[in-house]
Formats: structure tokens, C-alpha cells, sequence
């Protein structure tokens, strides 16, 4: 059971409103009258975990089925956004499910990703080394030849904390990326990539006052927190106090494979927003839930939640008025991950089929079960949209 939302009581002195976040974020920079004023606007959604059967159902059925539901939900004025914690390559080490697993994907993941719209890929996960550094280096090559820009990695490792610079009309909008811990080591003594580390603070630090001096807009991306823990722990509330002290106007939250609730508060410089995790955008976790049928509860997690093919397009709109920031009221795509695991199951002969959409477009017993559920996740301050 999730907890109620609550007002975040750690969160920097100034922050009392409160709201939730979940997935994908756009911007958009839109000329409004009145002296100072602009607005940006960020979509941004949670988690690509190719698997294993992900990626057999993008090679039957093709990588644009996967994700062309999400096609009609991204302007493009939109600065969309969602991290990749999947090495798009998959010939370096062993691709095996586990605990945890070993993930590598086909490159051409990333035009497909590229054609509903996303401009940035998050690249700094514990996943981000599965296929070793070199294997981060091909992944970064396939998300640049698809027109998009990885966030957190880099090929030296000063530049893995170097700002995304994205400018939408006179805006100037800073990502930073960053990950709490690794699975696994580069796989060689000269990495041929590295990855934006959270507990290097003084680097992490130096990268938001470096963001802050170029641009209008700071957001970190952090991969944080534990598989399927549903709520924002006191350790990523306290961080979150610190970046936003910091300069941080958005902290887009990815790791624990559900939604976590977002904060809405106040910093020196306006509103300032916290989405502690969005979730998962597509993946073959929760494959075995269906609304009528039961599940033993000693199936592992990673199996049995719903929760994890709860998805979220996150829609946040930054305005300038009279040189504050102001945050417009919320708004989220709620998304739900298809996945045809019983039909395929019961027959072999199937091949999977497993691709994200909006809520609205699922099965009915799936609309009424899950829209709920990801309400209250999201929380109060975030207004669920159909398109």
C-alpha cells in the first residue's frame, strides 16, 4: 500500500507546497506578454529497461511499435527527456536476466526513441557498465547518429558532469545527470567512457554552479533509491534540500522501477520541483499481473507488481515573470506498459508484444485498476491527462 502524500517537511526552507511527479518531461519556449516572461516546458518519464523479451518483441513487431504511443504526447517545443538504463549494445558481455540482470540492446533503439520526440537520454544508472565502458561508448555513439544527447556520460570523465546546454526560444535549460551506484565496473583500467557519480558532491556541486552561471533553467537527473521501494527516503529528501541550495530547479528522480510522489516548494528563485521517481516507461516487469488473476505473493517482485508497468509523461511548464520562476499547475500522462506474457505463455507459438501507451487506450479493467494507483502515487499536486 502506498502512503498518503504528505507535506515534505525536509525539503529547502521555503518549500510548503507539495505535488507529485512521474515521467517524461518537454520544453517549449513560448514568447508571453509582460515584462521578463518566457516559458519552458519539460516532459519527462522514467526508466527504458530493454529486456530481454522487450527487445525479442521489438525484433518481431519493430522498435516503433514499442513507443509509438508516445508519439502524440510530445510537442515539439517539448524538451522531452527519459533515462536509458539500458547499454545499447549487446555483444560485449552476456545479456542474462538475474539479480540483478546483465541488459544490452540493438542500436537502433535510439531512432526509434528519437522519432516520438526525445531529445535527451539519461546515461548515467547502475545498468550504465553491463556492457562494460566500451559498451557505454557505443551507446552514447547510437543516442548522438539518432539526433539525441546523452545526460551523465561522457568519454572523459570531467565531462560526465558537464551540463546538457538546451536552449528553446531565449531560454537556456542546464541537465546534469548523475547515479547513485554501478552494478559493475567499467571492465578495463582506460575506460573509453565514464559515468556522473552522486557521492562525487564536490563535482556534482561544481557542475550545478557551472550550470547555474549558463543558464535560465538547472535540472539534475539522478538515478536513485531501491527496487520497488514506493516512497522518497530522508536520504533523497536531504539531497534534494542540497541542490536545490545549490542552484537544482527540477530533480527528475529514476531507479526504484515504481512512481514515487513530487514535491512542489520554493527556492531563492521561484518554484522549484522534485519528481523523486518516475517510474519505469517501458520494460517486461509485471508481466504476470492481470486484473482478475492471482499471483502467488512469494513471486518476486520484479514479476508481480502492477506498479511497475505504471508509467507517467510528466508535463512541466516553467515561466519567467518579473525574474522569478514559476512552476504552471502539473499535469502527467498516466501510461501503462501492454504486455502479452499469458497469451504468449499458453502459446508458444506467440511472439511477445510489449510497448507502452497511454492509460486511456488500455483495457478497461486496466484503466479502472491502475489510474487510481497512479494518482495517488504522483499525489495531489499533479493533475492526471489523458493526451
Amino acid at each position: 500500500m502506498r502512503r498518503p502524500s504528505t507535506p515534505d517537511r525536509d525539503l529547502p526552507i521555503g518549500i510548503v507546497r507539495w505535488a507529485a511527479l512521474a515521467l517524461l518531461v518537454g520544453a517549449v519556449a513560448v514568447p508571453v506578454r509582460g515584462q521578463d516572461q518566457a516559458s519552458v516546458q519539460i516532459v519527462a518519464s522514467g526508466d527504458l529497461l530493454l529486456h530481454i523479451k522487450v527487445v525479442a518483441a521489438a525484433r518481431h513487431h519493430g522498435w516503433a511499435r514499442a513507443f509509438e504511443g508516445l508519439a502524440p504526447l510530445i510537442r515539439r517545443e517539448d524538451i522531452a527527456f527519459a533515462n536509458l538504463e539500458t547499454p545499447l549494445a549487446d555483444d560485449v558481455n552476456e545479456v542474462v536476466t538475474g539479480s540483478p540482470p546483465v541488459l544490452g540492446a540493438p542500436a537502433d533503439a535510439a531512432p526509434a526513441l528519437a522519432a516520438v520526440g526525445f531529445d535527451l537520454m539519461g546515461c548515467a544508472n547502475n545498468h550504465a557498465y553491463d556492457q562494460k565502458a566500451i559498451g557505454l561508448r557505443r551507446t552514447m555513439d547510437a543516442v548522438r547518429a539518432a539526433g539525441m544527447r546523452c545526460v551523465g556520460a561522457a568519454a572523459e570523465e570531467d565531462d560526465a558532469y558537464e551540463p546538457v546546454i538546451v536552449t528553446r526560444g531565449s531560454k537556456r535549460v542546464a541537465f546534469i545527470g548523475v547515479s547513485h551506484r554501478l552494478n559493475r565496473g567499467a571492465g578495463t583500467d582506460t575506460p573509453e567512457a565514464f559515468v556522473g557519480r552522486m557521492e562525487e558532491e564536490e563535482r556534482v556541486d561544481r557542475a550545478i554552479a557551472e550550470a547555474r552561471a549558463q543558464a535560465d533553467l538547472v535540472v539534475v537527473a539522478v538515478h536513485w533509491s531501491h527496487d520497488f521501494h514506493d516512497h522518497a527516503s530522508w536520504f533523497q529528501r536531504r539531497r534534494a534540500r542540497h541542490w536545490i541550495a545549490q542552484g537544482v530547479d527540477f530533480i527528475l528522480g529514476t531507479g526504484p522501477h515504481v512512481l514515487q510522489v513530487v514535491s512542489r516548494g520554493e527556492s531563492e528563485r521561484g518554484d522549484a520541483i522534485v519528481a523523486y521517481s518516475l517510474g519505469n516507461l517501458v520494460s517486461n516487469q509485471g508481466q504476470r499481473w492481470e486484473p482478475r488473476r492471482s499471483i502467488h505473493p512469494n513471486a518476486h517482485p520484479a514479476v508481480r507488481l502492477p506498479e511497475t508497468r505504471d508509467g507517467a509523461l510528466l508535463r512541466v511548464r516553467f515561466d519567467w515573470r518579473d525574474g522569478k520562476l514559476v512552476a504552471a499547475p502539473l499535469e502527467a500522462v498516466p501510461l501503462w506498459t501492454e504486455n502479452n506474457f499469458w497469451s504468449w505463455w499458453f502459446d508458444r507459438s506467440q511472439p511477445h508484444d510489449i510497448r507502452v501507451l497511454p492509460l486511456a487506450r488500455a483495457d478497461e479493467a486496466v484503466r479502472r485498476a491502475r489510474r487510481r494507483a497512479i494518482q495517488a502515487a504522483l499525489g495531489d499536486e499533479v493533475t492526471l491527462v489523458d493526451r
